[in-house]
């Protein structure tokens, strides 16, 4: 039968695929695609966890929710919804600025140029937005010596000292830090901190994520806007993503 079968070219397939009318597309963002095989059965998994083709359904994982049309891709997928997943995000350390209502997440890291332009923006939106500011070092050693060491002051309980963190973070002044590591300090949350960035699979930061789950890699145009959800103004092509990413 093998050998009676009608030979079929590359043209003929690629002709079959353009031909099929398609109503849409989305890209899903979904990196690293892992099989996994528990007992008979198979499940196809995104290489953060978050995503799993099962039965003939995607999920997303995070926050119980199935992606059934494309419209879902915006609305679940390219969100991240604390709200629903088991995620306190105070376990990370976070430097709090700001005492509104909403959250604002905000990935920093204490040298990167943009997060000082977001820092220094979201500072007229402190009485709107309570902005949680988690120190990732994405920028070498120097910026990891930072990370540890006003992450071992924000653990105080002293307010004057998480305080001192605060404005060196809004201000990136980090003269007179000390340079050898703390004798006595609970790194836990750092180490949080850094998992959890891992899992967003950061893409650099500032890496944004806004009381309704929708993200933003690098600094906003305008961040009053971006918060809003104000259609962005069309400019154009700037030179740089405004992004910090590992070198």
């Amino acid at each position: 039968m093998a050998a009676d079968a009608p030979k079929i070219s590359p043209a003929d397939i690629a002709a079959g695929l353009m031909s099929v009318k398609i109503d849409g597309m989305q890209d899903l963002p979904i990196t690293g695609l892992k099989m996994v095989k528990t007992g008979e059965q198979i499940v196809f998994m995104s290489s953060n966890g978050r995503f799993a083709l099962y039965g003939g359904k995607l999920l997303d994982v995070w926050t119980q929710q199935e992606i059934k049309d494309l419209p879902d891709i915006d609305r679940i997928a390219r969100r991240i919804d604390l709200s629903r997943m088991k995620l306190n995000i105070d376990d990370l350390g976070p430097v709090t600025v700001g005492r509104g209502k909403d959250s604002v997440l905000i990935f920093i890291d204490p040298r990167c140029p943009y997060c000082g332009k977001v820092m220094k923006d979201l500072q007229a939106l402190q009485d709107r937005y309570a902005f949680k500011l988690v120190m990732v070092p994405i920028l070498g050693q120097e910026s990891q010596n930072i990370v540890v060491q006003l992450a071992c002051q924000q653990a105080s309980k002293d307010q004057k000292v998480q305080d001192s963190v605060r404005q060196r973070l809004l201000k990136q002044d980090y003269a007179g830090l000390p340079t050898d590591n703390p004798a006595s300090c609970n790194k836990e949350p750092l180490q949080r901190a850094i998992v959890t960035a891992k899992l967003f699979g950061l893409p650099g930061v500032p890496f944004l994520i806004a009381p309704d789950g929708r993200t933003h890699s690098g600094a906003p145009e305008s961040l009053t806007d971006w918060l809003e959800n104000k259609p962005a103004v069309v400019q154009a092509p700037a030179k740089t993503d405004k992004t910090e990413k590992k070198p």
